[in-house]
C-alpha cells in the first residue's frame, strides 16, 4: 500500500472509530419557522418567474441503484419457504403489476419468483430500478427512466436534457431502454466515481480484506457531489429514480417544479436587489419572507456575512408532511457556522433523549425534490465542492460474508454536500412523493391511471 493510500486509511479509520459524526439538532424546523407555506400570492409570482425563464433547467437523477431492496421479501420467502402477509399481498396482487405481463410462470408461486429474480430470467434483483417496468398506460408498459424522460419533456417542454447517475455496465441496456420512447430529451450518463470507495475496518478496527485485496464499499450519494459539479448546467432539478407518479398524475408533480424553480429565482433576484442598497432592516424583511437564516445567524450578522450570502449556490427543497416514513428531515442544527439550517439523516442524530425528542417531533421529510442553481446572483459558476461540509459524513455498518463491516460514507449529496448553501424550504403536497421501496409500493393508486 503506497503512502496515500496508508494516509487515507489512516483517516477513514479515524472518523469511523475516533470522531463523533453525530450531528447536534437545535430544533426541528417547522411552517413558519424554517418551512415556507407557499400562498397563493407568492405561488402566481412563482410560476410567473418558471415562465419567464431564459434558460431550461436539467434533471440531476441518481439512478444507480438495483431493485434488490424492492425484492428483499421475495429472496427470504424462495429461501426459507415462510409466508407472510408483503408474500401474500404480492401474489394475491401479482396480475395488477406493471411487469406481469412478462412473467411465463403463472401456475406455481415459486416459479414465478424464480422467472423474476433469477439471473438467466428477469433479474429485477440485480438490474437497475429504473429499467423495472413501473406504469401501463394505454396498454403500454414503461420503465422508471422512461417515465421521468416522458414527464421531463411534459414540464419543460423544448431543449430538454436529463443527467442519470448510473452503473456502467448497463448503460447500453439503459440507452436502448430510453430510446424505445424518445427522439428529443437529451440523456446523458455518468458513474459514482470508483476513488471516492470507502475502505472497511471489521470490529477490531483491522481493515477487512478479501482475497489478498482491501474490502472497499461505495460511499453513498455524496461521492456524485463531483458528477453534479461538472454538470453543464446552471439550474437543475433534483429527484430519485423511484419517486416518480404515473404519468395520468403528473400535473401536480408538474406545477411544485414550476413553483420551487420560480422560488429559487425569485429569491435570487431579491437577494441581488438587496445588495444593490443593503441594509440590515431589508435582510430581516428578506428573511420572513424566505425564512433562510436562524436567529442566531441574523442576530450576528453583518455586511460582510451579506458578501458570502450572495457567493453562494441556492437550493429550494420541498418538504412533505412526515407520515412516518424513515429518512431524512429539516433542522435547525449546531455547527461550527452556529444554527444554520440542514437536511439531517437519522443515523446522524444522537440517541440521547434531548435529541431523539427533537427529531420525534419532525413536522416535515425530505423527499428529494430540489430546485438547485449552481451560480451565485451574479450569474457566475461556483465549485459545489466549496460549500460542503467534511465532517458531515455518515459511518455505515453492514454484514459482508457474515462479517460485520464498518465504514465511512462521504457526506451526503442534499446533507452535508450542501451544508453551506443558501436553503430554502417550501411545503409540497405528499402526493408528489411516491416512492417504490418495496414493489408493492406499484400497485399504489400513485402509480395507477
Amino acid at each position: 500500500m503506497d503512502t496515500a493510500n496508508k494516509e487515507e486509511v489512516l483517516l477513514q479509520k479515524s472518523q469511523v472509530f475516533d470522531r463523533d459524526f453525530r450531528v447536534v439538532l437545535d430544533s426541528a424546523c417547522t411552517v413558519g419557522s424554517g418551512i415556507i407555506r407557499v400562498e397563493n400570492s407568492n405561488k402566481k409570482r412563482a410560476i410567473s418567474a418558471f415562465n419567464a425563464l431564459g434558460v431550461t433547467p436539467s434533471f440531476f437523477i441518481p439512478a444507480s441503484g438495483s431493485g434488490s431492496r424492492m425484492f428483499n421479501f421475495l429472496y427470504e420467502w424462495l429461501e426459507n419457504g415462510e409466508d407472510s402477509d408483503m408474500i401474500s399481498a404480492f401474489f394475491n396482487q401479482f396480475e395488477l403489476f406493471p411487469f406481469a405481463s412478462n412473467v411465463k410462470s403463472r401456475n406455481h408461486r415459486a416459479s414465478i419468483a424464480n422467472e423474476l429474480l433469477g439471473e438467466s430470467e428477469l433479474n429485477y434483483g440485480e438490474i437497475p430500478k429504473g429499467l423495472i417496468p413501473f406504469h401501463i398506460e394505454d396498454g403500454k408498459v414503461y420503465s422508471a427512466f422512461q417515465e421521468h424522460v416522458r414527464q421531463a419533456k411534459s414540464l419543460l417542454k423544448k431543449d430538454v436534457k436529463i443527467h442519470f447517475t448510473i452503473q456502467q455496465k448497463f448503460e447500453k441496456r439503459i440507452i436502448e431502454n430510453i430510446a424505445a420512447i424518445n427522439k428529443d430529451v437529451v440523456c446523458t450518463f455518468s458513474y459514482q466515481e470508483v476513488s471516492s470507495n470507502a475502505f472497511c475496518f471489521d470490529d477490531n478496527q483491522d481493515l477487512v480484506m478479501r482475497e489478498g485485496v482491501c474490502l472497499k464499499r461505495p460511499a453513498g450519494h455524496g461521492s456524485i457531489l463531483s458528477n453534479l459539479n461538472e454538470l453543464d448546467s446552471d439550474l437543475v432539478l433534483i429527484k430519485n429514480i423511484d419517486n416518480i407518479q404515473h404519468n395520468s398524475k403528473a400535473a401536480l408533480t408538474e406545477e411544485v417544479w414550476k413553483v420551487s424553480i420560480g422560488t429559487l429565482k425569485n429569491f435570487q433576484e431579491d437577494l441581488k436587489l438587496l445588495g444593490e442598497a443593503y441594509s440590515f432592516d431589508g435582510l430581516v424583511d428578506l428573511n420572513l419572507k424566505y425564512q433562510f437564516l436562524s436567529e442566531q445567524e441574523l442576530a450576528e450578522f453583518d455586511e460582510l456575512k451579506f458578501e458570502v450570502l450572495m457567493s453562494r449556490p441556492t437550493r429550494v427543497c420541498g418538504m412533505v408532511k412526515n407520515e412516518g416514513r424513515p429518512g431524512g428531515g429539516p433542522f435547525w442544527m449546531r455547527n461550527q457556522h452556529g444554527v444554520t439550517k440542514q437536511i439531517v439523516e437519522k443515523i446522524q442524530i444522537s440517541s440521547t433523549p434531548e435529541q431523539m425528542s427533537i427529531a420525534q417531533n419532525s413536522s416535515h421529510f425530505n423527499p428529494v425534490f430540489m430546485a438547485v442553481c449552481k451560480t451565485d446572483v451574479h450569474g457566475d459558476r461556483l465549485d459545489l465542492t466549496r460549500f460542503t461540509d467534511e465532517q458531515a459524513y455518515f459511518v455505515v455498518e453492514k454484514m459482508d460474508k457474515n462479517v460485520s463491516v464498518k465504514y465511512r460514507e462521504l457526506p451526503g449529496l442534499w446533507n452535508g454536500g450542501m451544508s453551506n448553501w443558501n436553503t430554502i424550504f417550501i411545503e409540497i403536497p405528499s402526493a408528489v412523493f411516491s416512492p417504490v421501496k418495496t414493489v408493492l409500493g406499484l400497485n399504489n393508486p400513485a402509480h395507477k391511471a
